[in-house]
């Protein structure tokens, strides 16, 4: 089941969102590319009544600050750095390289309720399938893929896994398919984006995002 957010967060039907330095300098993303990015989720919240936006803040997360940034969205190499519920800086390793076309989030709990505190996005630097860069297409379907992981859903929940996903997925499927030189991802029999750059959320995936913030599990 999906993770809810602190109740100051999930109170404000928002999460507010931080472009890292890297992410804004690398020529593969940008700041253009973020903000396409925020606004295609945006819709997808409209179309789908998630109950949840997401916001620009240009302060970084801060374990003592209460004005930074709910989720932090940054470019990665290889080592993803964040920090736990009790500041402590901390590491995990995104696979990089051809083929490698996933990013990591790690979600940053606190206790005693275990509720999301902070979330922290990392995308890869330089994406490749086989030996051809994808396109912003591909990469914003990478960058709405784990913004989903950041409203709280779970790689353990319905969509993200076989069996059955590839029959009725959209980004949130874990195993959709790419291939060089098109830039779109082929997921659950159709194409993401379709031909007019809009991407899907099936039912079943707005259902876990509604089930934390439009019913205001708090």
């Amino acid at each position: 089941m999906p993770t809810p957010w602190i109740r100051a967060v999930q109170e404000t039907g928002q999460l507010t969102v931080c472009p890292g330095d890297q992410l804004k300098r690398a020529a593969t993303w940008g700041e253009g590319l973020f903000g396409r990015i925020l606004d295609e989720f945006n819709r997808l919240a409209t179309v789908n009544q998630l109950g949840v936006r997401l916001v620009r803040n240009d302060t970084k997360p801060s374990h003592t600050s209460a004005t930074g940034a709910n989720v932090l969205f940054e470019t990665s190499s290889g080592d993803c750095k964040f920090f736990d519920h009790t500041g402590k800086e901390q590491h995990e390793p995104l696979k990089t390289g051809p083929g490698r076309l996933h990013g990591l989030t790690a979600a940053v709990t606190v206790p005693p309720l275990n509720k999301i505190g902070w979330a922290f996005v990392f995308v890869p630097l330089n994406p490749i399938a086989g030996k051809t860069p994808v396109g912003p297409n591909v990469k914003m379907a990478i960058g709405l893929h784990e913004l989903l992981h950041a409203c709280g859903l779970q790689t353990e929940d319905p969509g993200h896994e076989p069996p059955g996903s590839q029959i009725s997925g959209d980004i949130y499927d874990g195993h959709g398919v790419m291939s060089e030189g098109d830039d779109h991802e082929f997921v659950g029999g159709s194409m993401q984006p379709d031909s007019n750059g809009r991407f899907f959320l099936r039912a079943r995936t707005a259902g876990l995002v509604q089930s934390v913030w439009l019913l205001g599990q708090f």
